[in-house]
């Protein structure tokens, strides 16, 4: 899609302006635009590249000298998107703010003063959650951490509606920020459905192969998955593919040489339109499995893909996967950060290629009743059309 491009839809749809340095392609975001177009929404973007420059934004990313240079960007950005804002933005009816995108909200309560117009932010994350609580890159009570939860409840509060992806996610927000819950509503996040569709399995080895794509952070669990590997030895068929690198790379690389795992193999980042290629060759796909209090909150993206592309999932049980998942019926649940709970299920799927079949076609339904785009695109669209009736 070209950047910045008018969706046009018939003259009697309602007009959402997507604005922001909001990462373009990222899959919450493109959900939440297809899912309106879907419904006869126009969107038009306001977007200037800011985030997604850099895909791992751990390490030296965080740091201070990063930082600079990345506060110096975004305010080029904020006067770039003032220049287009008034200039090649059309008559709309709703401002959206999406992920990342709690720098960009105080421009954009102005811009929607004069004329009065909602705005609505999808975060996404608490970046205080995730940058103090979860991976630890900012110590509790310093400096930053205060602002990242000052800027986290001020974002929030200056907006009219706030979309979250789980009620467990929302009701963490309004207890640690002070938030009245009737400012937000529950969005799955879904997948990209025009990479993420369904394939058949495209391998001809023997081998039960086991995927895991991402970042390698602490909320994802990947020492659980190595233990894991570890009591798994004596399946000499069962193999884990690790996709991906961040935070815990040489952590993870490290543990898996010390306990000699033979069992697994790692492969750096692919290119996003290949990631459903690896989900193809995958007899099943692994979640999160982290002991961090986020991974309670959440249901990660590659649950999400997974699902899109009819695969089976392992992930930990947890009250946020409950909302979409149940054990044994679209999913394995398992109990989270043990790994002898996460190799139990891997063997309970190895002994039993019916219930593998099975979870994966149930999986897929599940997702298309509550997580498809176009599911995601009626939510949001009822949730707007009260917005405008009440501001």
């Amino acid at each position: 899609m070209p950047k910045d491009s008018v969706l046009r839809t018939p003259h009697s749809a309602l007009r959402v302006c997507f604005f922001g340095t909001y990462e373009q392609n990222y899959v919450r975001n493109r959900t939440l635009i297809d899912g309106l177009l879907k419904h006869g929404w126009s969107v038009q973007e306001c977007h200037v590249p800011v985030w997604e420059k850099e895909r791992d934004k751990t390490g030296n990313y965080l740091g201070s000298l990063s930082l600079f240079i990345r506060g110096m960007e975004v305010v080029l950005a904020y006067i770039r998107l003032l220049f287009k804002y008034l200039f090649t933005v059309r008559p709309y009816d709703i401002m959206m703010v999406g992920y990342i995108g709690h720098l960009d909200m105080p421009l954009a309560w102005l811009l929607t003063r004069l004329p009065r117009r909602p705005l609505v932010f999808s975060p996404l994350i608490s970046l205080y959650d995730t940058l103090v609580d979860d991976r630890r890159s900012f110590a509790e009570g310093s400096l930053m951490s205060r602002f990242l939860k000052w800027l986290d409840r001020r974002t929030c509060s200056i907006a009219d509606l706030i979309l979250l992806d789980t009620n467990a996610h929302i009701d963490y927000f309004v207890d640690t920020f002070g938030l009245p819950r009737d400012k937000f509503v529950r969005v799955f996040v879904g997948a990209n459905e025009q990479v993420f569709t369904p394939r058949p399995r495209t391998r001809s080895q023997d081998d039960f192969q086991i995927i895991f794509v991402g970042k390698f952070t602490p909320l994802h669990g990947l020492p659980i998955m190595m233990q894991a590997a570890q009591r798994l030895k004596d399946l000499p068929d069962v193999v884990f593919h690790f996709v991906g690198a961040g935070q815990l790379s040489h952590e993870i690389r490290a543990i898996a040489d010390e306990l000699a795992l033979n069992n697994v193999r790692f492969l750096d980042w692919v290119e996003y339109e290949q990631v459903p290629d690896c989900l193809a060759q995958a007899d099943v796909c692994l979640g999160i499995f982290g002991a961090t209090a986020k991974a309670g909150r959440v249901i990660p993206g590659k649950l999400y893909e997974a699902l899109s592309v009819g695969k089976p999932v392992i992930t930990s049980d947890s009250i946020a996967v409950r909302e979409l998942l149940t054990d044994g019926e679209n999913a394995v649940l398992c109990t989270r950060n043990d790994p002898e709970a996460l190799s139990e299920a891997i063997r309970r799927f190895h002994n039993d290629r019916p219930l593998l079949d099975r979870i994966a076609k149930d999986g897929r339904q599940t997702y298309l009743a509550n997580a498809s785009e176009d599911r995601i695109g009626q939510t949001v669209a009822d949730a707007l059309r009260e917005l405008i009736n009440t501001c």
